[in-house]
């Protein structure tokens, strides 16, 4: 088994809210410290002009591929179906990384440990985990009515599990960085298009994330209010649900799946990287002490 990165770069930026301390080297270059505890491989796919400071580093450490600017799904879509393309073991972990995460030095040789240990096919280093022992956790991408998360008939949430040295523990979502099983990745790649529908920028993460593990993601119920345009919010509002409902739909008759084509995913608690957009940032962690750390490292790396 072995673990492999790719790191998905853009050219450009958008308007999040971001912590003092961000920026795409930085990012960067924490994913390559934490590349190098782990003595794994990464594979650059770099989507639209990446300004040449960070492609001189790139090339440094591994493949680049170059996509001509062809939008987030096109991009996405070519990091997953990059794995069976290189002709890598189905019981390999592919870890696809976007370039706005930060993660600690050990985060991948915690990775290789847990994908070692647990039979699991999914693995996520951030991630809400959802329970009282990381208090501030960020409920984020879930389903929630009245501010309390709804779990999809037949999830049962349970405590975290040890391995490799870490806690890691059953969550329902996760964001478009994660890694993989290239086994059950190539199986599930028709799950992960299909939640880019009706979208030009966007996947539902919560949508791919919940139908490859078996469940449905939407109750019936909800979306039949949808489609009549019932609910909060303004008109034009409402009717953007509705429009969505068939498309949510689909993704619940999609979930049934047999037993042995569910995939779990399981998170790392307390996580091992942060999504660099301030909202969220990962509780339990100084990130802000991991960020001039890594500056220090790349300085004399």
């Amino acid at each position: 088994m072995t673990v492999r990165v790719v790191y998905r770069s853009y050219g450009g930026e958008n308007a999040k809210g971001r912590p003092p301390y961000y920026s795409k080297a930085l990012a960067l270059q924490a994913t390559l410290r934490a590349v190098h505890e782990a003595d794994v491989e990464i594979v650059f796919i770099n989507n639209g002009p990446i300004p040449d400071h960070l492609v001189s580093v790139m090339r440094r450490h591994g493949e680049i591929v170059t996509l001509p600017d062809v939008g987030m799904r096109r991009s996405f879509l070519t990091g997953l179906r990059l794995p069976h393309k290189l002709g890598w073991d189905p019981d390999d972990i592919a870890y696809f990384c976007e370039d706005d995460y930060l993660h600690v030095p050990e985060a991948f040789v915690h990775l290789k440990a847990a994908a070692a240990e647990l039979d699991a096919s999914y693995f996520a280093l951030y991630g809400p985990l959802l329970d009282d022992e990381e208090p501030g956790t960020p409920v984020w991408d879930l389903q929630k009515i009245d501010s309390e998360v709804v779990y999809p008939r037949g999830f049962t949430p349970a405590p975290p599990v040890e391995a490799g040295g870490w806690r890691w523990k059953r969550i329902l979502s996760t964001t478009s960085t994660f890694g993989a099983r290239v086994g059950a990745l190539r199986a599930d790649v028709p799950i992960f298009w299909q939640s880019g529908l009706p979208h030009r920028k966007m996947y539902r993460d919560y949508d791919m994330c919940v139908t490859y593990q078996g469940y449905e993601a939407y109750r019936w119920g909800e979306l039949g209010r949808d489609l009549v345009l019932r609910g909060d919010g303004a008109l034009g509002e409402r009717a953007r649900r509705a429009a969505l409902v068939p498309f949510k739909a689909a993704m619940n008759v999609r979930s049934h799946r047999r037993p042995g084509n569910r995939h779990a995913l399981v998170c790392a608690a307390p996580n091992l990287a942060t999504h660099l957009e301030s909202a969220f940032i990962a509780p339990g962690r100084d990130w802000a002490e991991v960020a001039a750390e890594t500056a220090d490292w790349a300085a004399t790396a």
